[in-house]
């Protein structure tokens, strides 16, 4: 067989092979197959399409975890940490000590949904925790049936648009954060937004919702500002220690109580 034949039909076998296996549905799927994730991470990580949290993830100091538009994130409901120390819940939990990139948009947000079993209980999961994390942004995420959706401890992120249903505590601000928090639904919890030892937030334009407790607390160390929020429908609409707290009464209507003044730290008021 002449030689240059022989290499022209070798040549074309392996391009068909190659747009074979390129068009064949599942070479694709391969490609998008869901990625399992546990443990620590001290590199840049990025999440999209199908992402499982098996059990805890710990993005260290320096590391980057960035969650594309339109991720889907399968928490795996689990009691007993896997990250070392146990931080603040022997829960499943994102704990980000590096920086946390979300960046849903309003066609494609991101969601944590919950993997359910037989034995999986109505606060499946710990939340999100960004603990001394730096500059970060949580972009338009869904986030459902936390223990905190979101807590930041000595971290200051930028909280735009998120929806936060049936969690404990939705956004907590404790020890000096103060996260900017933006136009966010947080409904059917026990309590809204919290700000704690010394946390000042930016809240604008949330609106706080059927909460059997406060819809938003501040302890007498912290200043937020409250700015434009519609607070309703909740056991409490403000439980203030800071009787100078400027705040717009009239967002906060059709609550069992719309403003508690709280006496000193850890008293009731007296009258």
């Amino acid at each position: 067989m002449d030689m240059k034949l022989s290499c022209w039909k070798i040549t074309c076998f392996v391009v068909a092979i190659v747009a074979a296996v390129t068009s064949c549905p599942s070479a694709s799927y391969a490609v998008d197959m869901v990625q399992e994730y546990s443990g620590a991470f001290s590199g840049d990580l990025v999440w999209q399409e199908s992402v499982t949290m098996t059990a805890d993830v710990l993005i260290l100091k320096g590391a980057t975890l960035t969650i594309r538009a339109g991720t889907q994130i399968s928490v795996v409901p689990a009691e007993g940490t896997k990250i070392d120390p146990e931080y603040l819940s022997p829960l499943t939990e994102l704990l980000v000590r590096g920086k946390l990139d979300i960046q849903g948009t309003p066609e494609k947000p991101v969601r944590f949904i919950i993997i359910e079993t037989s034995e999986t209980e109505e606060i499946a999961w710990a939340g999100i925790t960004l603990d001394n994390a730096v500059e970060s942004y949580i972009q338009r995420v869904e986030l459902e049936r936390a223990d905190t959706a979101i807590r930041c401890v000595t971290s200051s992120p930028e909280i735009i648009e998120a929806k936060i249903a049936n969690c404990r505590y939705g956004i907590v601000a404790q020890q000096q954060s103060h996260p900017k928090i933006l136009g966010n639904i947080l409904v059917d919890g026990e309590g809204g937004i919290f700000s704690l030892s010394g946390s000042n937030p930016y809240l604008k334009n949330n609106q706080i919702i059927n909460h059997d407790e406060e819809a938003v607390f501040v302890d007498a160390s912290s200043r937020p500002w409250l700015d434009r929020n519609t607070i309703k429908g909740n056991a409490i609409g403000l439980a203030l220690y800071p009787r100078d707290l400027p705040y717009d009464l009239t967002a906060v209507t059709d609550n069992q109580e719309n403003v508690r003044w709280l006496g000193r730290q850890g008293q009731a008021d007296v009258k």
